[in-house]
Parts: C-alpha cells; sequence; structure tokens
C-alpha cells in the first residue's frame, strides 16, 4: 500500500481545497448550465457534456464560501467545473462542482492530513498543510458534497 496520494487542488474564492484524483473525471470550461426550478440553492442547473446530463453543484454554497471573492475581475473569469466520476460517487448520473480555479494534481503523503484538527463539519476528511507553507489546503469529502 503506498504512503503517498493524489490529490487535485482547485480554490473557491481565496480558500484551497482538495480532493482525491480518482474522484475526478474531467474537468472543463463552465458550460451554459440551466437552471432547474425548485431545486436546493447549491444546485446550479444542468448542462449537457459529451452527451450526458449532468447536475452542476455550487459547493461554496454548502461550504459558506464568500462568493464574491469568486468575482475578483468583476464576473469576466469563466469558472471551470470539476466533474466527478460518478462511478467513484456511487451514482448514476455525473455531477461537477463550480470551482473558482484549478490549480494542479499533487502526490501528498497520506500522514500529511491531519483529521485531528477536523470539526464538525460532515464536508471535510481534513487539512493539508505543507511544510513550507503558512496556508492549508482544506480536503474534501466528494461523497458529502453531492446532490
Amino acid at each position: 500500500m503506498s504512503d503517498t496520494t493524489q490529490v487535485l487542488t482547485f480554490t473557491l474564492g481565496e480558500e484551497e481545497y482538495c480532493i482525491p484524483i480518482e474522484y475526478v473525471a474531467e474537468i472543463v470550461d463552465d458550460e451554459t448550465v440551466q437552471s432547474v426550478p425548485n431545486t436546493e440553492s447549491h444546485v446550479e442547473g444542468v448542462t449537457d457534456l459529451r452527451g450526458e446530463t449532468t447536475t452542476i453543484l455550487d459547493p461554496s454554497t454548502l461550504l459558506d464560501v464568500d462568493t464574491e471573492a469568486l468575482l475578483t475581475d468583476g464576473g469576466k473569469t469563466r469558472n471551470r467545473i470539476v466533474v466527478l466520476d460518478s462511478d467513484a460517487l456511487g451514482t448514476e448520473s455525473p455531477t461537477g462542482w463550480l470551482v473558482s480555479e484549478v490549480r494542479q494534481v499533487s502526490e501528498v503523503a497520506k500522514d500529511a492530513l491531519d483529521t485531528e484538527s477536523v470539526t464538525d463539519s460532515e464536508f471535510l476528511q481534513g487539512f493539508l498543510k505543507p511544510d513550507n507553507e503558512d496556508s492549508f489546503t482544506l480536503w474534501l469529502d466528494p461523497n458529502m458534497l453531492t446532490a
């Protein structure tokens, strides 16, 4: 068993998050999203990605991230969509997350994940803190952030 794992890091506003790469099917530019009436506030709507209807979620709503920070250039930047693998999630249809920026795929030591400091948030699996930085990356549980 490997002592490392790969994660995709991305931002929501000014905050940096990550998820295990095995949950990521693809990353696409922000597509036209059709709103769906009478859905929960974190459901942005649906879009057609390669012939499949994909539910698009805004995790910043569930995580209480300041959405004004998403518009750092006056709203000109197109967001990215991280499309999650439906097999990894155990769902029937694809789900995508609207994110501000996709940073990178990186390999991290499994023991770099701090699970002791996690509060009662159902969305967080832990924190990553690189040795040479003062910031944290929040490790999300993709299964908890689905429609």
